[in-house]
């Protein structure tokens, strides 16, 4: 219900000639500029963030540990070097598997795409995180006008 009252609010900070191409949560893709809009409780407390397109410089998908992949590994691999006075052939496997899922958890899952302008300040960052999930129609609208091909 907040998201459709965050769109009809949207439409009074466009500019006559300017049109709504996406939305995303409290994101909006224009034809001129990505904008963001919370309520008075969200992150920018209910005021009007923009980045005109010049200025967007890429979108990135930024990705963060998987935490429980990397305990089972290590658990696997500490079994493993236990293992090693019993069974060597086991322990040799238990090590395999273990460095296997260290390097998949390390790897990380998506977590949210960044969008990043030229000379953004770093604490600016924040407010232009997207979620991952179910944003991939505004965050290709948004690759799109500046050129970047999407993920696919």
């Amino acid at each position: 219900m907040a998201a459709s009252a965050n769109t009809a609010n949207i439409y009074d900070h466009l500019e006559p000639s300017e049109r709504l191409i996406s939305s995303f949560g409290p994101f909006h893709a224009t034809s001129y500029r990505v904008l963001r809009l919370d309520p008075l409780e969200g992150p920018s407390r209910g005021h009007l963030l923009e980045i005109p397109y010049p200025q967007l410089a890429s979108v990135k998908l930024v990705q963060r540990p998987n935490h429980p992949l990397l305990i089972m590994g290590t658990i696997i691999i500490i079994l493993g070097l236990l293992m090693t006075q019993v069974l060597v052939f086991s322990s040799v496997l238990a090590l395999i598997v273990g460095g296997l899922f260290i390097f998949v958890g390390a790897r990380g899952k998506p977590a949210y795409f960044q969008i990043y302008a030229h000379n953004m300040p770093q604490q600016a960052e924040r407010y232009w995180q997207v979620r991952y999930e179910r944003s991939g129609s505004f965050i290709a609208t948004v690759r799109s006008v500046i050129g970047e091909m999407p993920d696919f």
